[in-house]
């Protein structure tokens, strides 16, 4: 990957010693992204819900604009089918919200242990308020969702399963087409959404190609802003789902008696103002994309983590360091320095050698239940990483056992 890339991002400008490798929690920002929401602040700034003059058009018609690139981006059948949220949080909140009315008691909620605490809280309370239950999926040796386990869990009671695509921790890419295609063949109307939080920058994503029914994300993942994400769902399926957020934007009209009359999708989920600046930078990221290619950044990732793993095995890092998931070629690393606290390690990686990562949970509470630690340091690669940060991050795990003349 040219290494020119690291321009298009102004916080390299501005940290030019810091090496970023927290890409999973959240991807730098480009800066024509900050550009195209500056411009927007600066030369227009109207709610897009305000069509009665020339600058509220502008903004309505950029944000049904952008509507259609994410239709593009992932292949769905209609722009009304794209739903934008604040986040992918909000996204998995709306559907479960959303589809609560249909869920009963002794209904059945399919996840694993790796989900993200955003697709994991959501259906915890629904099950509380419905009566319903939460059944976990085994997962296969390399922490994939073992297809025979999901096969011989589904029964009548079985409406919803909620996974990852690519689990935010791990870093493990689930078969979600032949998932699909084993459990519509067993019933064809159990629910399907997938959590593209971490795929979304990373893989190319179809969902007529997949078969799902809903996909979420959030766009800080894939080098554009915080506060937008996406929901996406079958139009008849996201047509049933009784709205999250009520506010303006969303109705047709409120009659005497209170009596309100809700607009056609996707209006009618999107109650409120919608982020527009971060819709109008969110086009940038989309056209960045298009122009380098997922492809490209797939290769240029894949081969960041093979040769992280190739220094690994030459320094015999695995002496003193549990590596949970260099098996896989996700830009994903999780690992823990033997004895000392992950969030030790992610001080001293910064404090000493300029590197940013994430120590902790990393906002997956059962994970303990997978692999059998409740914490570990992760660090994720992107498109601006480069094989000099790997060898930094090799010297500075070589020298691990200093971590307390550092944090001390």
């Amino acid at each position: 990957m040219n290494k020119n890339i690291k321009n298009l991002f102004p916080f390299f400008k501005n940290n030019p010693e810091k090496v970023y490798f927290d890409s999973a929690a959240s991807s730098l920002k480009l800066s024509k992204v900050i550009e195209a929401e500056r411009n927007f602040l600066t030369t227009n700034g109207a709610n897009p819900h305000v069509t009665d003059y020339e600058k509220g058009f502008e903004a309505l018609e950029k944000l049904n604009y952008v509507r259609s690139l994410v239709r593009n981006m992932i292949n769905a059948c209609k722009t009304e089918e794209v739903i934008f949220t604040s986040g992918t949080t909000q996204s998995i909140n709306t559907l479960a919200n959303g589809i609560a009315e249909f869920i009963k008691k002794d209904d059945e909620i399919l996840l694993t242990e790796l989900e993200h605490s955003s697709n994991m809280m959501p259906w915890i309370n629904l099950v509380k308020n419905t009566g319903a239950k939460i059944k976990k999926i085994t997962l296969a040796d390399d922490f994939t969702i073992d297809i025979n386990d999901l096969k011989n869990q589904i029964n009548k009671n079985t409406k919803i399963i909620t996974i990852s695509h690519v689990t935010n921790t791990l870093g493990t890419k689930n078969d979600i087409a032949a998932i699909v295609k084993v459990v519509k063949n067993i019933n064809s109307g159990i629910i399907i959404h997938v959590d593209c939080a971490q795929s979304i920058a990373h893989e190319v994503i179809d969902v007529q190609n997949l078969g799902v029914d809903f996909i979420s994300f959030s766009t800080h993942k894939i080098y554009s802003s915080f506060g937008l994400g996406v929901l996406w769902g079958k139009y008849d399926l996201l047509d049933k789902l009784k709205p999250f957020l009520f506010g303006g934007g969303m109705n047709l009209k409120i009659d005497s008696d209170f009596n309100y009359k809700l607009k056609s999708l996707p209006d009618k989920l999107e109650g409120g103002t919608p982020n527009i600046q971060a819709i109008y930078g969110f086009e940038q990221a989309i056209n960045f994309i298009n122009k380098i290619k997922l492809k490209n950044i797939i290769s240029h990732e894949t081969s960041l983590k093979k040769y992280f793993v190739q220094k690994v095995n030459e320094k015999k890092l695995n002496c003193k360091i549990d590596f949970y998931n260099l098996n896989n070629n996700s830009p994903i690393i999780l690992f823990n320095v033997k004895g000392v606290n992950p969030q030790d390690i992610t001080t001293f990686l910064d404090k000493k050698y300029n590197i940013l990562a994430r120590g902790g949970a990393n906002c997956a509470r059962r994970i303990n239940g997978v692999i059998g630690v409740e914490i570990a340091v992760r660090i994720s690669f992107a498109i601006y990483n480069t094989f000099e940060e790997v060898d930094i991050l090799i010297e500075a795990l070589s020298n691990s056992e200093d971590f307390l003349s550092t944090i001390i």
